[in-house]
């Protein structure tokens, strides 16, 4: 029996749905590409090992490549972005020692600024920070590009990429300058990629915001819905 394997590789934009369901109406990409792959290739034993984590960097991905390395998949599916790219209103450090699970004094104060003062006072805050965001723009092309040549020269596997979803107003009102981050790591992605052959970036999803992704960063039912066809799409004209 043939065998097919996806690795996908993210942030919680490759796990969640939006807005929230219940089962059968919270199956994200992962599980309605499961199905349809099945129902196609009913003589593959198909595995996909979505290794997505909420609120991963490119960075902490770098960290950990030869995790996923060691998965040795046909494909590779990167669905990331939007954490490095987004402006902010306060340091990375901040925010993962105000959302740590310790507790003590500093984790407390930490918790409480980033709960009940910044969301008054948000655009302010991104503004004076010169809208920065998490992970520079120049850290983010070392890093994408090293991601890429390694994957592709460790294992062989095709890419497909998947592009931020552009902030919609709400996003953009709370952080200022997001929409024209999020289009411009696109286009870095984008430019690096097509330098090889065999890897994908999806770039024709025409998704918009009130119906695909309706909280400005999530997908909802029906956008998970278009992806796992477009990621079907490539594979199985692949494999």
């Amino acid at each position: 029996m043939n065998q097919l394997k996806i690795t996908i590789i993210g942030n919680s934009v490759a796990l969640r749905v939006r807005p929230t369901k219940s089962y059968p109406k919270n199956k994200n990409y992962t599980y309605q590409l499961n199905e349809l792959l099945h129902a196609s290739l009913p003589y593959h034993s198909i595995i996909i090992d979505n290794k997505a984590l909420g609120a991963s960097t490119i960075y902490n991905i770098s960290l950990n490549i030869d995790k996923y390395i060691n998965t040795f998949p046909n494909f590779y599916v990167l669905n990331f972005g939007v954490v490095d790219a987004s402006t902010r209103e306060v340091p990375l450090w901040f925010y993962r020692l105000a959302t740590s699970k310790r507790d003590n004094i500093i984790v407390s104060f930490c918790r409480f600024f980033y709960r009940g003062v910044i969301p008054k006072i948000r655009p302010f805050l991104v503004r004076l920070r010169a809208r920065k965001s998490w992970i520079p723009r120049k850290k983010f092309v070392r890093l994408f590009e090293n991601l890429i040549t390694t994957l592709t020269r460790e294992t062989n596997a095709k890419i497909i990429v998947i592009p931020i979803n552009p902030a919609n107003d709400r996003i953009e009102n709370n952080l200022p300058g997001t929409r024209k981050n999020h289009l411009l790591y696109n286009h870095i992605m984008k430019s690096i990629v097509e330098k090889y052959p065999d890897h994908y970036y999806l770039d024709d999803l025409t998704l918009t915001p009130t119906e695909d992704y309706p909280d400005g960063v999530h997908f909802s039912l029906k956008g998970h819905e278009i992806i796992a066809k477009k990621i079907f799409n490539i594979i199985t004209h692949c494999f």
